[in-house]
């Protein structure tokens, strides 16, 4: 399931041509200010929201889906949330938390005979949990 971001409540930090979060209430921006967000929640984060900072509910779920066969391992650092699975991470308590992978520079396959492209630029997105 994938989820539109809206960064109305969350700050006005979106850079233009953002359509960061969902209408229960997680949403993507610079801080989360006062809003309100839901538990149970879902957000999905892509290498578009690179710098970005999704405020969730506890219990809320963020399912990271970046690019390359098979993505990059995805790195957790803070307490509030939990990897439940690849890629899949829960709020657990109220904090900070970082998410942190590599997506590839180039954003398609060489063609055949071409030269092929093994850049990667770093990617990161923090995660506010209440």
């Amino acid at each position: 399931m994938t989820v539109l971001l809206l960064a109305a409540g969350c700050g006005s930090g979106a850079p233009p041509g953002a359509n960061p979060t969902d209408s229960a209430g997680a949403s993507v921006g610079v801080g989360c200010g006062t809003a309100a967000v839901a538990s149970g929640t879902e957000v999905t984060v892509t290498e578009v929201d690179n710098g970005r900072r999704v405020c969730l509910g506890r219990s809320g779920t963020v399912r990271v889906s970046l690019p390359g066969t098979p993505a990059a391992p995805v790195t957790l650092s803070g307490t509030a949330l939990a990897e439940v699975s690849d890629h899949v991470f829960r709020g657990v308590s109220a904090g900070t938390a970082v998410l942190a992978s590599a997506v590839p520079a180039c954003s398609s396959p060489a063609p055949p005979g071409g030269v092929r492209c093994l850049a990667v630029v770093a990617w990161q997105v923090t995660v506010v949990v209440r």
